[in-house]
């Protein structure tokens, strides 16, 4: 028999809010997907919208480009 170790955090935990908000949508995945020209399998994957995506993405998710990923994109000052 063999033993599985368990996972010490669920995928959902290593992904970051707004990924989390993506994959509470039912479907919404699948429209990132299409939108991108990717697999569904592939947008599962990530953990944070990959930076080359967030331009694309940022209308379709309703966000700016800084709070998408204000790691890459810092917020403008007024």
């Amino acid at each position: 028999m063999v033993r599985r170790r368990k996972r010490t955090q669920s995928r959902d935990a290593k992904r970051d809010a707004i990924m989390q908000m993506v994959f509470s949508k039912p479907g919404f995945a699948m429209v990132l997907a299409k939108k991108l020209g990717l697999s569904h399998q592939a947008v599962s994957a990530w953990r944070k919208v990959p930076p080359q995506h967030v331009i694309e993405l940022a209308p379709t998710l309703g966000l700016s480009p800084e709070a998408i990923r204000p790691d890459i994109f810092k917020p403008r000052r007024k």
